[in-house]
């Protein structure tokens, strides 16, 4: 990956991991929170890295998810540019006034859309859900899409209120199929904005296209 403003700040002069960090490839990168880090990347696999760093009192959250050998597979393409477009769209629609759980349903709706189309949910699920029940998406997206970000990773807000211009939120939407040992969770940084958000993350490389380029650079 290229050294971008998380991975400077980290190893600038004062700057420290703003958490443990999360390297995870394989059937490890559908554990939300796997800290081992001790396994070996195979060919074939994805390699999901949650890194983000802290700097003067400050934190980011960052993930990203690469191919071990430098390109994607057909099918890790397929769920990898899902995530994307859930990351997009979520980013759009986190607006100062609309409350985090209507932000989360709204997130959910995109999610299940990719997950249809993948084949990972079937219509008659999707018919079957019954208002006040979890939804079918929760199966392989099973955690918020995002939350306040600040002096600590999961900073303090008051988050039964609307979101107030200035906020800073992570989006992290994934896609998490353990039956095909595949996880795909990609995470930005924005601020809340009247007119459009701000995106912190966004000349840190994410394209799918962007990534194999760069990794066969690397090689």
């Amino acid at each position: 990956m290229p050294r971008g403003p998380s991975f400077v700040l980290a190893c600038s002069p004062g700057g420290q991991f703003a958490y443990n960090p999360i390297i995870a490839s394989g059937k490890n990168s559908c554990v939300l929170h796997y800290v081992e880090n001790n396994q070996v990347c195979r060919d074939g696999d994805v390699l999901l890295m949650d890194v983000g760093a802290g700097y003067a009192n400050y934190n980011s959250d960052l993930t990203r998810t690469i191919p071990v050998n430098g390109k994607f597979s057909p099918r890790q393409r397929q769920v990898y540019d899902a995530v994307l477009r859930v990351l997009r769209g979520a980013s759009k629609a986190a607006k100062p006034g609309k409350l985090p759980k209507d932000w989360q349903k709204e997130a959910e709706a995109l999610m299940q859309e990719e997950l249809l189309q993948l084949g990972l949910l079937k219509p008659s699920e999707v018919k079957k859900q019954k208002p006040g029940e979890p939804s079918v998406v929760k199966k392989y997206f099973m955690h918020g899409v995002g939350h306040p970000l600040g002096l600590d990773v999961h900073d303090v807000a008051h988050t039964t209120e609307p979101i107030q211009q200035g906020w800073v939120l992570t989006v992290e939407p994934a896609i998490y199929v353990p039956e095909e040992d595949v996880a795909v969770r990609l995470e930005n940084n924005i601020i809340v904005r009247e007119g459009g958000n701000v995106d912190l993350m966004e000349s840190i490389p994410i394209e799918a296209d962007e990534i194999e380029a760069l990794m066969r650079r690397r090689k």
